[in-house]
């Protein structure tokens, strides 16, 4: 979805026409070169009328939803103009400098396949996209719409905030935060007895994640419940309709992408050390501007436990340098007017530190070799670091859970970055 934001983000600044396209029945046409097997769908032996084995797979020969293979991006360009084509399965997205040069592709693509010609998108992937002269607004309120109706929050009262700050969540009860001094509440049998029917909150946080393709201020808390959706609690899905009645009091929230001609790239990294009170790992934040659109962020769970917070904000800082590096290449793909460096700012002044200098450390020696990335990405020119405060620090919504002023001040922030 990056890719599909990064096309959305540069049409207004690069003035690129877009269109949309439909191909019909695209999965039988998609040849796939890799061995890729997929378990066999619940009731497929039970309608054939026979017995197989729980480890027999399928060996896939076309591609379906949910392979990476499945997301493509081409560009053309020409003497008289540039064509850039985004393809989701299906899904056909074209931005071009030139709409003769989108009509005799589409044209093209008739002549092999059968496909819906869509005209100026509207809606892709689920996507809303309102453009005017002022720039591209991507939104999912239809989606939300039809989220809280269904999960009967259609006339609930809202919430300023998604989660409860000061306590953290643990796969039994509620954990203090390290610098909290409110009283720990105490949660009654009933709170953290097992859903005895856990579909309903998986459904809940499977639409919740797709919402967070345009909506970061919930990925935090989102990636937070998915946790457990192996055995969730009465509490968890309480927390989870918190998020609901956050979502009906900023049901059109969403991305704003403008004309600015400011391409530079910078990267916000954060980390919260020891958030997991389950696991003691610590979550990485990042978020990733052109310019002044916001286009790409993750909230997620580091992979092993971090030995101080030093460590912890170097993983995060490493996990942002790598998803980085690949927007040169993109934007060079793309003839975007782009000059290095990449800009990767971090509000942890020991980690830019250990991030530029050479000198061995001997508290640092238990990093593995990974990490390093960022070393070699300064050392090459592609990455360099800044310093930012903590208060300015557009990541730190997607590692923890905020009070209702620094998190509206987080929105704010990050809406003026995107020239709101």
């Amino acid at each position: 979805m990056a890719t599909v934001k990064m096309v959305l983000s540069l049409a207004p600044k690069m003035q690129w026409f877009l269109h949309q396209l439909d191909i019909s029945n695209a999965f039988l046409n998609g040849d796939l070169d890799e061995e890729i097997y997929m378990k066999l769908p619940p009731g497929y032996a039970e309608i054939l009328g026979i017995t197989v084995s729980p480890n027999v797979v399928c060996k896939l020969h076309k591609s379906i939803y949910g392979l990476k293979q499945l997301v493509t991006l081409f560009a053309k360009g020409t003497s008289t103009a540039f064509v850039v084509v985004v393809v989701y399965v299906d899904d056909i997205m074209i931005a071009s400098t030139n709409p003769k040069a989108a009509c005799l592709l589409r044209d093209q693509l008739s002549s092999v396949f059968q496909l819906r010609d869509l005209g100026t998108p509207k809606f892709f992937l689920g996507i809303e996209i309102a453009r005017n002269d002022d720039g591209i607004s991507l939104t999912q309120r239809k989606y939300v719409v039809d989220l809280l109706e269904g999960a009967g929050f259609s006339d609930c009262k809202p919430s300023p905030i998604p989660m409860k700050p000061d306590v953290q969540m643990t796969a039994t009860g509620w954990g203090r935060r390290p610098n909290s001094k409110k009283p720990l509440k105490q949660l009654s049998e009933v709170d953290t007895a097992l859903l005895p029917d856990t579909k309903q909150y998986r459904r809940l946080i499977g639409k919740l994640q797709y919402l967070t393709i345009t909506r970061p201020d919930i990925s935090f808390v989102v990636g937070k419940l998915s946790q457990y959706s192996s055995a969730p609690r009465k509490f968890h899905l309480q927390a989870v309709h918190k998020i609901l009645r956050y979502l009906k009091g900023t049901i059109g929230q969403g991305l704003f992408y403008g004309k600015d001609a400011d391409f530079s790239v910078r990267g916000f990294t954060d980390a919260d050390w020891g958030a997991c009170l389950d696991s003691r790992r610590s979550v990485s934040g990042f978020a990733i501007f052109i310019g002044q659109s916001f286009v790409s962020w993750r909230s997620k769970k580091q992979q092993m436990v971090s030995m101080s917070s030093a460590d912890s904000e170097y993983r995060a800082m490493s996990i942002a340098t790598k998803e980085l590096i690949w927007y040169p290449y993109v934007l060079k793909a793309l003839r975007v007017p782009f000059t290095l460096p990449v800009y990767l700012y971090c509000d942890n002044t020991a980690t830019i530190y250990i991030a530029s200098n050479y000198v061995y450390h001997e508290r640092m020696k238990h990093i593995e070799f990974a990490c390093h990335k960022v070393r070699e990405a300064i050392d090459n020119g592609i990455v360099k670091t800044m310093f930012v405060r903590t208060d300015n620090e557009l990541a730190d919504i997607l590692t923890k859970a905020l009070h209702p002023a620094p998190f509206q001040a987080n929105l704010r922030n990050r809406a003026g970055q995107n020239n709101r």
